[in-house]
């Protein structure tokens, strides 16, 4: 059964609070519409407690020179779930009472609301993500590419999608970190999987040729009035997730499966017709994220799928790029369409409003009342039954996630360009982990005593900060639950990874691996795509790597199977599953605490080898 949205204390709480930013103010529909609003959500990724530093903090006004990004921006906290069902509640409540007319609200997601989630979700497989959400009310959501990081078939059983209803599964809870084993909660918080529907029009079973979940959802109002809501997942995931876990299923043209089903839906007398698409695009004021119409500059993949999308969509709430945009963009017919996103870790809610026609049942987007504002979530009222979940499972993961593993001398950071943290240079965090993982996999000698091991940056979600280090802190770095695998490539391989980093005319693109102490090659970015790395200068402590030697190397389960299109992991031979990443990482820090940072350095960028041939 279906939660309560929040308790009647919580409601009247959010009821009665000013906010630091009221709700916002929207044009009424004409008399002969209903309007219906979409409460948005994308890329929460397990916040369930409300984060810390930048990541729970937001500009929602500029300072006197009325400009954003400078020191004197009005800042608020921002996030947690407790706050999102607050907010949520507090929308919903606002929208009733001053909506003339028939109206109705639904709270929707747009995917990657589970994975790359702190400890405290992610050690027990992201079930208290699922749960907060359950009781927070969520309608419905697309699927991200992290709702496949662990594979489809945990996908099917956190979606409870494998006959409709949850059973438990024991073998999808073994390998957990001892002390925290189980599947996962007790009593009340005994998990039974989602209770909203997950949509997945574009990903395809290979057995079936039918979506492995279901393509929509229909919501229906009051008012006897119904809207459809397609999801689909960018058709990139399976180069940015582990490979072996999909391969069960295809990931077709995200523009194209929606294509497909839109004719369906009329079919059925539905006209109102929506997108959830966990896909999106970038612009370029991303400190005016607050304002309800940022779409200075969008760029990116989410311009492209809405010009290809069928014009009898009338919204597309977009994800992925962790920006925060309203836009119109024009549909194929030329007519101005909202494109929106709500930013990441549950800091905003986009609040849309679509007056739906009562007599054709179609969105009026020529209505002034047809109109899209991003909230912030902040932390004035919190909602006491998510807060309770959140609190259990913080109590659940306190003893083994506060434990102090060692102690480091300085920040073990992710790369950064200014304080925007980038993926297109090596890291000393990554150095630290890819060390971690080459002494741990050379004390276990089926592994085959590796000489050189790789870290994506993708895989690094924060950093870690001087002094003592948590299990928590560890685990954070990489909440993936990731093996560490060995395998043999040849020289000429090992290459092809190097090149492969160095993506495109330009270094956004480009995806640069860390590397363990004593590897070290030269690049120059400026010569053709695929020849960008001297072959002559990889070495290995100093001695040069042969094209057609073989070399054993040691990387994470998801880079050995050939993610971020690292696809020259792919001709190795011999491969070997390892520890869990984190684990050589809690192994190494403890032995060797307290830990100095590495400098990392082993890319070295030139004009001129420092070596020929």
């Amino acid at each position: 059964m279906r939660r309560t949205r929040l308790t009647l204390a919580a409601a009247a709480a959010v009821a009665t609070s000013a906010g630091l930013l009221a709700a916002p103010s929207v044009a009424s529909a004409a008399p002969e519409d209903v309007t219906v609003q979409l409460l948005a959500m994308n890329d929460f990724h397990g916040r369930i407690t409300p984060q810390t530093g930048a990541d729970g903090a937001l500009a929602t006004s500029p300072g006197p020179d009325g400009t954003y990004g400078n020191a004197d921006d009005v800042i608020v906290p921002v996030g947690g779930a407790a706050h999102v069902a607050a907010t949520v509640q507090r929308l919903e409540t606002t929208f009733r009472e001053t909506t003339q007319g028939p109206a109705d609200s639904f709270f929707v997601g747009a995917g990657d609301l589970v994975s790359a989630s702190p400890f405290e979700s992610s050690v027990f497989k992201d079930e208290p993500t699922i749960e907060a959400l359950n009781a927070m009310g969520l309608d419905v959501s697309s699927v991200g590419n992290h709702e496949f990081d662990r594979g489809t078939e945990e996908l099917r059983r956190i979606s409870a999608a494998t006959d409709g209803t949850y059973t438990d599964d024991v073998e999808a809870c073994e390998g957990i970190t001892p002390g925290v084993d189980g599947c996962f909660g007790e009593g009340e918080h005994a998990f039974e999987g989602a209770e909203f529907p997950y949509l997945a029009a574009n990903v395809v079973s290979r057995e079936t040729g039918e979506p492995m979940l279901p393509p929509y959802q229909v919501l229906r109002t009051p008012a006897g009035q119904r809207i459809a809501l397609i999801g689909v997942v960018t058709e990139s995931t399976p180069t940015i997730v582990s490979p072996t876990g999909v391969t069960d299923v295809t990931f077709t043209d995200e523009a194209e499966a929606v294509n497909r089903w839109v004719p369906e839906l009329q079919r059925q007398g539905i006209e109102a017709i929506g997108v959830l698409v966990h896909e999106g695009g970038t612009v370029t004021d991303p400190n005016a994220a607050p304002t309800a119409d940022n779409c200075t500059g969008l760029t990116g993949p989410i311009v492209d799928i809405n010009a290809r999308t069928s014009a009898a969509v009338d919204l597309i709430v977009s994800a992925h790029t962790h920006n925060a945009y309203n836009c119109r963009l024009a549909d194929p017919d030329g007519t101005p369409r909202l494109v929106t996103q709500a930013g990441f870790y549950g800091r905003l809610v986009t609040d849309i409003r679509l007056p739906v026609d009562r007599a054709t049942g179609d969105v009026d987007r020529g209505s002034a009342a047809y109109a899209a504002t991003n909230v912030p979530v902040t932390r004035e009222a919190a909602d006491p039954g998510v807060q309770s979940i959140v609190d259990y499972w913080n109590a659940r993961a306190a003893g083994p996630g506060n434990t102090v593993v060692g102690t480091v001398t300085g920040d073990l950071l992710r790369a950064r360009n200014g304080t925007a943290v980038v993926r297109n240079d090596e890291s000393v965090l990554g150095t630290f982990v890819a060390n971690a993982q080459l002494a741990v996999a050379r004390t276990r000698p089926e592994l085959g005593d590796p000489v050189v091991a790789f870290m994506n940056p993708g895989g690094l979600r924060t950093d870690i900060t001087a002094g003592e280090v948590t299990f928590r802190e560890l685990f954070d770095v990489q909440p993936f639950s990731n093996t560490v695998n060995t395998l043999t490539l040849t020289g000429a391989a090992i290459d092809d990874v190097l090149e492969q980093q160095f993506r495109g005319a330009t270094n956004t693109t480009d995806l640069v691996l860390s590397t363990s102490d004593g590897f070290r090659y030269e690049y120059d970015r400026s010569r053709p795509e695929g020849d960008r790395v001297f072959d002559c200068s990889i070495t290995v402590d100093g001695t040069p790597v042969s094209p057609t030697g073989t070399y054993r190397v040691a990387a994470n389960s998801f880079l050995a199977g050939g993610g971020d299109a690292f696809t020259a992991f792919r001709t190795g031979t011999d491969q070997v599953t390892g520890p869990v990443d984190v684990d050589t990482s809690v192994e190494y820090l403890r032995a060797n605490t307290p830990l100095t940072p590495p400098t990392g350095d082993h890319a070295i960028p030139v004009t001129t080898p420092s070596c020929s041939g």
